[in-house]
């Protein structure tokens, strides 16, 4: 669930979006920095992306999404 999350967070349209309720799936301490990534965006003027770990990121999508590489 966590990949979902991160991957829609980089590109929802190409890599498939996230299901809120796929948060009921992970446990709390994820679900919680999910929050707070939540929140931290909603706080922000601009589109923010996590382009500083875009090498754990593109390994994601290798791992998870590899007909996207």
């Amino acid at each position: 669930m966590e990949d979902r999350f991160l991957l829609a967070w980089w590109s929802a349209e190409a890599l498939g979006g996230f299901d809120i309720a796929d948060l009921f799936a992970v446990d709390r301490d994820v679900s919680e920095d999910m929050a707070t990534v939540f929140t931290w965006l909603a706080r922000e003027e601009d589109a923010v992306y996590p382009t500083d770990y875009r090498g754990e990121i593109e390994a994601i999508i290798a791992r998870w999404r590899p007909e996207k590489v």
